[in-house]
């Protein structure tokens, strides 16, 4: 029997959101797959902010790279 996948698991961070020190990829992984799903929990929860930080998702989806966008098309210098 398979296991389930992790669910997301967000949590309240209430460290203020303008704080120098602080950049958003230390504390939330905004490429995973379920961000969305969190967002929406951490809005219903009324929390001013969440981390990502003790999700068992949190390292899963890395950040898009140049090669996932790019193509090998021959190139038709006749048309614009």
């Amino acid at each position: 029997m398979a296991c389930p996948p992790p669910k997301p698991n967000p949590t309240e961070l209430r460290l203020p959101m303008w704080a120098e020190h602080c950049r958003v990829e230390d504390y939330r992984n905004v490429n995973c797959r379920s961000y969305g799903r969190c967002i929406d929990m951490a809005v219903r929860a009324d929390w001013e902010g969440f981390t990502c930080q003790k999700c068992p998702l949190f390292h899963e989806d890395a950040a898009p790279r140049a090669d996932r966008f790019a193509f090998d098309q021959p190139s038709d210098n006749g048309r614009p």
